[in-house]
């Protein structure tokens, strides 16, 4: 795509659409956001760091107050939008009922490729640009299962039916974190059927990340609303405990990692004459992983605060697991040796300290 042409990031104030939207921005791109409400201090926080990336007339915001309803994204996919970066989701580990999530999920996916996709029938009309694709952010746990045998190798051919088949079953007795699994998991169901019965032409992607790290582009407030994964280094370097080991906390990816696979996603597209194109990575930057490796990196690097970081079991490393993650496809598309969790959890904690001696 040539300078200045224009990508929807929906969600732009969450973790990783921040970073999306800052990567776009020095690739030359104009962006457009989408909030639930302008007018608030994180939004604020947003556009003062966001506008370091331009020159000061390439970053639009647009307010989404719901994005469940119909026609929530009409507003947001209209003009010269040449593609849509799908981030907005609803994020809760204490939400007791399934049916809320499911349907801001599942409604929100469907509200904005319905509004995309006559969008895109309306892209001939002179004066209006192509839109041409869609990435989706779904998750690794949309593609990781417990249950699969042991020494089986997830690929982007694996999804997720226990979670959606958990929440079936519990109703609202379901954990909180198998709610958002369950989610996630029929979010990116729906963005594949939707796209299938109305036999768009559009290029499609989903990027399943694993948990992802790295420093936030601006601290939110309160500090708990923090990514989950973030939170934990953030509590980690606070004194706080060192979280439990489970096999998705095995995996990670780094957010800048993510953030340039959505550019990299896009640009490929453009630089394709094909149409209708479906695409599924699986992202996962480094495993296996411990927590306790996250508390060493933080006491190696941060001697000052050893007395405050928890020491754990030095050198423990996680237990022995036969599952393994290919995310070979995905490390292709982003040409380069993906960013390391101990570059990933100093970069974190830097900014961490950056904001205590402001």
């Amino acid at each position: 795509m040539a300078a200045r042409s224009l990508v929807l990031v929906t969600g732009i104030n969450g973790y990783i659409a921040a970073h999306t939207a800052a990567t776009f921005l020095k690739a030359g791109y104009a962006v457009r956001g989408t909030v639930r409400n302008k007018k608030t201090p994180n939004v604020d926080s947003l556009v003062r760091t966001l506008n370091q990336y331009h020159d000061g007339n390439r970053l639009e915001l647009v307010e989404v107050p719901d994005i469940s309803v119909d026609d929530a994204f009409d507003r947001a996919v209209q003009g010269c939008v040449q593609a849509i970066a799908h981030l907005a989701s609803p994020v809760s580990m204490t939400e007791t009922d399934p049916a809320t999530m499911m349907r801001a999920a599942v409604q929100g996916t469907t509200s904005l490729l319905t509004s995309a996709l006559a969008e895109s029938q309306r892209e001939r009309e002179p004066g209006r640009g192509a839109l041409k694709s869609v990435v989706f952010m779904s998750t690794i746990s949309a593609i990781f299962s417990p249950f699969q045998p042991a020494g089986h190798v997830f690929t982007e051919t694996d999804w997720n039916d226990a979670a959606e088949e958990e929440v079936r079953r519990l109703g609202k007795d379901t954990p909180g974190y198998v709610i958002y699994q369950a989610s996630k998991t029929a979010a990116e169901r729906v963005f594949w059927r939707v796209s299938k019965e109305k036999n768009t032409r559009l290029n499609l992607t989903a990027l399943c990340p694993a948990p992802v790290l790295g420093p936030p582009l601006y601290l939110p407030d309160p500090i708990s609303s923090l990514s989950m994964r973030v939170k934990d280094i953030y509590d980690m370097f606070h004194g706080g405990p060192i979280p439990e080991f489970s096999p998705i906390r095995s995996t990670f990816v780094d957010v800048r990692d993510v953030a340039e696979l959505v550019l990299k996603a896009v640009e490929k597209d453009k630089d394709s004459q094909t149409q209708g194109c479906r695409e599924r990575y699986l992202l996962v930057g480094e495993s296996p992983i411990s927590p306790q490796q996250m508390a060493d990196v933080l006491r190696v690097e941060f001697p000052q605060r050893r007395d405050r970081i928890r020491e754990g079991i030095p050198g423990q490393t996680y237990p022995d697991m036969t599952w393994r993650f290919d995310a070979t496809r995905a490390g292709m598309l982003l040409g380069r040796d993906w960013i390391g969790l101990r570059q990933s959890v100093v970069d974190s904690a830097k900014v961490f300290l950056g904001a205590e001696t402001v």
